[in-house]
């Protein structure tokens, strides 16, 4: 094969690999604006002429990508879930004792709510809507299952180290009651913005999360 040649696959590999990024690109811009505009209109109220308007597309490109509202919506769930749990997560693991861990959870959760109300609102809506789709249904209880697969994951780990106390054969259902909690306050202080700022109420909180995750041993 001459140097021609070379050069020649080459810039096709070169054209192929900008293709991809582009198209990648464009998939992340149209699922992080599904994602805001679903959380300000709603699922109902949210059609793919306003997605594509928004994305700054074509319909047409936009049903090339996606199937249909519903596949766009189940895809942009998907990435929302995603983003929300990596985000939260590493600020989890950089815990090293329970009370940084109780603490770090609980900002978390209060910084999810105030920095972004109308993701945190799409959560319980898609919920409403996963009643009525099948496909939806299907992603948000995936999303579920991978934040306690992940959580799971993380605490076991904790306590393999001595950070908390947690038996494994009941680690799963200490998490299911932690994000239980988490999605009711969540839903409390997007009702009233008032409780993210009182620490009283904080306080009995704290109490029981560290009561469930301290290492009694020390």
């Amino acid at each position: 094969m001459g140097q021609e040649e070379v050069r020649g696959e080459g810039g096709k590999s070169k054209d192929m690999n900008a293709r991809r990024t582009k198209k990648e690109e464009k998939i992340h811009k149209i699922l992080t604006t599904t994602v805001s505009l679903l959380a300000k209109k709603g699922y109902e109220n949210t059609t793919i002429n306003d997605i594509a308007d928004a994305s700054g597309i074509s319909r047409g490109l936009l049903h090339y990508y996606f199937k249909d509202k519903e596949d766009l919506v189940a895809e942009a769930l998907t990435f929302g879930f995603g983003s929300m749990w990596d985000r939260s997560l590493g600020e989890i693991q950089s815990a090293r004792t329970p009370t940084q861990l109780v603490d770090t959870m609980i900002e978390v959760l209060k910084k999810n709510v105030k920095k972004d109300p109308d993701f945190s609102a799409l959560l319980f809506e898609m919920w409403v809507s996963g009643r009525r789709s099948t496909k939806i249904r299907k992603v948000f209880n995936e999303g579920f299952e991978e934040a306690i697969g992940r959580l799971k994951g993380l605490f076991e780990f904790a306590s393999s180290i001595g950070i908390i106390k947690i038996n494994k054969d009941e680690s799963e259902g200490v998490i299911r009651l932690l994000l239980a909690l988490y999605h009711g306050l969540a839903i409390q202080m997007l009702a009233n913005t008032r409780i993210i700022d009182d620490n009283r109420l904080w306080i009995p909180i704290r109490r029981v999360l560290l009561s469930s995750l301290e290492n009694k041993s020390e």
